[in-house]
Formats: C-alpha cells, sequence, structure tokens
C-alpha cells in the first residue's frame, strides 16, 4: 500500500524547499541591486554633461 501521508510530507517538503530557494534567491538579487545601484550613484551624480553651444 502507499502511504499517503509520507508521499504529502515528501512532496510537502519538496515544495517548501523550492519556496524557501526562491525566496532567499529574490532577497540576494534585491540586496545586490541596492549595493550596485548605490555604488553606482556617488560616480554619476558628480557628472554632469555641459550644455553644447551651436
Amino acid at each position: 500500500m502507499i502511504d499517503w501521508g509520507l508521499v504529502a510530507k515528501i512532496a510537502g517538503g519538496g515544495f517548501g524547499v523550492t519556496l524557501l530557494v526562491l525566496i532567499i534567491l529574490s532577497l540576494v538579487a534585491w540586496i545586490v541591486g541596492l549595493v550596485v545601484q548605490k555604488a553606482a550613484k556617488p560616480t554619476t551624480a558628480g557628472r554632469e554633461t555641459p550644455a553644447k553651444d551651436k
């Protein structure tokens, strides 16, 4: 016989681990994005393109 309780535990555990990994990856990507934005901001804030006179 198939132990459906065990099947549910295994399937639920796999689903839970998948969601946990995806949440961790999204948080890491968000933090890296913040770091890149903060690192790039000072270099572009000081540079202003002068107006071209024609």
